[in-house]
């Protein structure tokens, strides 16, 4: 059966959520130090970027949802008897997408704390705001196992892909250096929709050319 125009729109997504993701990198302005006495000058100032940021995060949460389907998916296809690396890369990507939720959240809270000059909700805001990642990274490393182990023994994956995306599983859990996650995570992103979009092509074009060998 041909794949429906949503179908064709899920390896996608991942793209898009990359591009948010990048988006409040480059939009979000929070102090280094909330504590001091002029973070709430500086996130009010950058009020209009930091909502940005924040509903930026919340728009990707809602496809790195749509994503997670996708990378089932992808995995599930050569999958036999079992589920396991496709549930971990999974259950991995829903964890991250509730991360980036509660990292939006806390980002428009801060500035809503900000601009009512609230220096005890900025300062805590704030520092909940600097370390509100860890969550997505949690389930980030998670969907980084299973999607690369995955990929690699079930070959649904390129291997390069494969490899590389366990590398950043390995790189998530080493403390400070997981911020090349962070900073790495739209590119990654981008490059699995484009992957994962190529294996739902080679997928489902057999069954749609055996259909009109099979009406003859």
């Amino acid at each position: 059966m041909p794949a429906s125009p949503f179908e064709k729109f899920l390896p996608w997504t991942g793209g898009l959520a990359g591009i948010l993701w990048g988006v409040q990198l480059i939009a979000s302005k929070t102090p280094d130090h909330p504590a001091r006495p002029t973070a709430v000058t500086l996130v009010d100032h950058a009020a209009g970027r930091n909502y940005v940021a924040g509903f930026a995060l919340l728009l990707g949460a809602l496809m790195l949802l749509f994503f997670a389907a996708q990378a089932r998916t992808s995995l599930r296809s050569g999958e036999a008897g079992e589920s396991t690396y496709s549930s971990v890369a999974h259950g991995g990507l829903l964890i991250a997408a509730a991360g980036f939720s509660l990292l939006g959240i806390s980002q428009i809270a801060l500035v809503n704390a900000a601009k009512a000059h609230d220096a005890a909700a900025t300062d805590a805001l704030g520092q909940l705001t600097m370390i509100g990642w860890l969550p997505a990274l949690v389930g980030l490393v998670a969907a980084f196992w299973g999607l690369g182990l995955g990929g690699l023994r079930t070959a649904t994956l390129p291997k390069w892909f494969a490899i590389g995306t366990i590398v950043l599983g390995v790189v998530g859990v080493l403390g400070p250096l997981a911020f090349a996650v962070y900073l790495l995570l739209p590119l990654w992103l981008i490059v699995a929709s484009i992957v994962t979009a190529r294996r739902s092509t080679t997928t489902t074009s057999p069954s749609t050319a055996r259909v009109p060998a099979e009406a003859h």
